[in-house]
């Protein structure tokens, strides 16, 4: 059976997304910073306080029972006051059992916060991660180049703090300015800790070179570093990307390295190149209403 052209076209699509790699990230939910044992035991007693004032109120109120009418008023006051008793203790174990932190994503795209909508911190967009007791500290920007600052509680989010020291190590090793004692002492990095996501596949057309700043208009021109996900035109993409990755072997087969020196990119520069645009599209109004 012969196939048209467009079924080749779609064909070779699909073969090209199915080998392309998979990006994932971890979801993580904040943890209270109480004792366990602390809720637990306080969550036991207001059940228990709850039960016994239910029964006491509904079935030990008929004739016969401890709290039927005729006894004492103190005694059929019992049941009510162990149900407001077991209702301030309840509320007081939702407080410590919940946290208001808000739940972190730790994956290939970078660190993202969840308070409201997604805001992430891409992994080449990192400037430091540091320990501040019982902080961990990232500062960087966010994808619009915004300054952003993420400071972790380890009470809340330790297994998130294991996964960011791990994939920052591996990812972008000369961003961590934590010494080897501290990282000793930090939380490691459980395997299965977290609610793992698939995610759609890096958005790169409209997006700069890291080091020619040349835009890229047509998807196969892109080039992305496996480690930091920064993009690259296929034409320039040096032997080794910012944050250490060897990436020479993206660049098409007899196409030379780069010159380093003409390296003069910045992921600012996407900024300040936006503002220029306005500012000629505001003086060329000026210019029409005059």
């Amino acid at each position: 059976m012969n196939m048209t052209d467009e079924e080749k076209k779609d064909r070779k699509k699909g073969k090209k997304k199915a080998s392309a790699p998979r990006r994932t990230e971890r979801r993580f939910m904040p943890v209270a910073s109480a004792s366990p044992w602390v809720v637990q035991t306080l969550g036991a007693i207001g059940a228990l306080a709850l039960g016994a004032g239910l029964y006491a109120y509904f079935y030990a109120t008929g004739e016969g029972h401890v709290f039927a009418e005729g006894t004492e008023r103190e005694l059929r006051q019992i049941p009510a006051y162990l149900i407001a008793a077991a209702a301030v203790i309840l509320g007081i174990v939702i407080w410590l059992g919940t946290s208001s932190e808000a739940p972190l994503r730790v994956g290939d795209p970078g660190i993202a916060q969840d308070r409201g909508e997604t805001r992430r911190m891409p992994w080449w967009a990192v400037e430091t991660i540091t320990w501040s007791t019982p902080h961990l500290v990232v500062t960087g920007k966010d994808e619009g180049l915004s300054p952003f600052t993420l400071k972790i509680a380890r009470t809340s989010h330790p297994d998130a703090i294991g996964w960011i020291v791990d994939e920052a190590r591996r990812r972008i090793p000369k961003r961590v300015a934590i010494d080897d004692e501290t990282l000793a002492k930090l939380p490691g990095a459980p395997p299965h800790a977290g609610t793992k996501l698939d995610l759609e596949p890096l958005q790169v057309v409209g997006r700069k070179c890291a080091h020619s700043g040349k835009t890229i208009s047509y998807e196969p021109d892109a080039r992305v570093c496996p480690r930091c996900e920064r993009v690259y035109f296929k034409r320039s993409v040096p032997d080794e990307c910012k944050c250490g990755a060897e990436i020479g072997n993206l660049r098409p087969a007899g196409v030379p390295a780069p010159d380093p020196d003409d390296d003069e990119h910045d992921e600012d520069d996407e900024h300040d190149e936006g503002d220029d645009v306005l500012d000629t599209e505001r003086d060329s109004e000026k210019a029409e209403t005059i």
